[in-house]
């Protein structure tokens, strides 16, 4: 860790590092907002994966889908590219990793440590991107120039 005067601080390279790590980060982004993790919108699908929670959700008034963040290399995916990963949903990037560079690397935003372990690394997953400012893919093309395998 780092050594601020006489007191050791529990900060590393990597929020796994230090002491801290399993604990919930209370930290921003890159881009400055606070990380948050994505959700679908209400449906049958999840009314069946998890009733409770989508009756939470009925009487929270928390009815539509919501962005998650994702950390990826700026060089290749600016701030405000949002992106489709199988099994997460939409995303967008608000964040740099230290060890996500390039354009196949991507790092995916979960609050719980377990759900993040749950979704764990993958590889040749085929993921939606849409660049900032791009509406849904309606740039011309034939539509499949938006699909990346990371």
């Amino acid at each position: 860790g780092a050594v601020l005067g006489a007191t050791q601080c529990p900060v590393g390279r990597y929020w796994a590092e230090t002491r801290l790590h399993g604990l919930v980060y209370q930290g921003t982004t890159a881009s400055g907002r606070q990380p948050r993790q994505g959700r679908e919108g209400l449906s049958l699908r999840t009314l069946r994966a998890n009733p409770a929670e989508f009756v939470a959700r009925v009487l929270t008034l928390r009815w539509g889908a919501l962005d998650g963040t994702i950390a990826a290399d700026t060089d290749h995916h600016p701030f405000g590219t949002r992106m489709h990963v199988p099994d997460y949903g939409w995303g967008v990037v608000e964040d740099r990793g230290g060890a996500v560079k390039g354009p196949a690397r991507i790092d995916v935003y979960y609050r719980e440590r377990g759900a993040a372990l749950r979704f764990g690394r993958r590889r040749g997953v085929a993921v939606e991107v849409q660049p900032p400012g791009g509406g849904g893919g309606g740039g011309g093309g034939d539509g499949g120039d938006n699909v990346v395998r990371r």
